[in-house]
């Protein structure tokens, strides 16, 4: 069995899971649904959190039981680090294949999604590859790994704005909030709430030095190995 393994909380990784979906005619699974399966070949796509890999996924990667696969990483334009690398070292099983794809960034609304599909054609070409190929270890931010939670939490706040009128959807998609509260510290900031928020009542308010380092020059590459 083959199958397009996505994580996605803005829907950027999910728009290239389905495309390649599309085109490979192989089914699309949310990692969260993947228990007691076992594949031939996946494609697996998230989204690169903190230059990492997204801490909440991996013990759910490390599960997978699959012969091949194919690992594609978005990232918001402000680097990826070696996550591919690092996904291949909890995988055991042979990667035919990677990309770094350059998506919006979930901390700027006005940021452009990645739409150059027809750019992914090699990637969909790999899945009848053998070959194994090894993916380098990319640079990584010395900080990146320096409490990004706590980080987070300090540079981006999330409440509900008056017009709130407590429909529970935001509680629907994530465990962490109550009608726009954040319960606790668990709460990675991904805005899958704010996304899925109907009313568009929940308000993103980003920290001063946040702003400044979104300001930095982009990293736009498409990256496909």
């Amino acid at each position: 069995m083959n199958a397009v393994i996505y994580y996605s909380n803005t829907l950027e990784s999910y728009r290239i899971a389905e495309y390649i979906s599309q085109k490979t005619s192989f089914g699309l699974v949310n990692i969260k649904n993947i228990k007691g399966q076992t594949f031939d070949l996946i494609y697996l796509v998230f989204p690169v959190h903190y230059q990492s890999v997204p801490k909440c996924i991996k013990p759910l990667i490390k599960c997978i039981k699959t012969n091949k696969a194919i690992l594609i990483a978005t990232y918001g334009k402000m680097g990826f680090g070696h996550v591919l690398n690092d996904v291949s070292k909890l995988l055991k099983a042979k990667v035919i294949g990677g990309a770094y794809v350059p998506t919006k960034h979930a901390y700027k609304p006005d940021d452009k999604s990645f739409d150059d599909f027809q750019l992914l054609e090699p990637l969909i070409a790999r899945c009848s590859s053998e070959d194994e190929i090894t993916i380098p270890k990319g640079q990584k931010n010395i900080f990146a790994n320096f409490f990004p939670l706590t980080r987070h939490r300090l540079a981006v706040k999330i409440s509900p704005n008056t017009n709130c009128i407590k429909c529970g959807k935001c509680n629907d998609v994530c465990q962490f909030i109550n009608n726009g509260i954040i319960k606790n510290n668990k709460c990675i900031r991904c805005l899958k709430c704010v996304n899925n928020c109907q009313s568009n009542v929940l308000t993103v308010k980003l920290s001063s030095s946040l702003k400044r380092y979104l300001g930095k020059d982009r990293i736009t590459k498409l990256i496909v190995y």
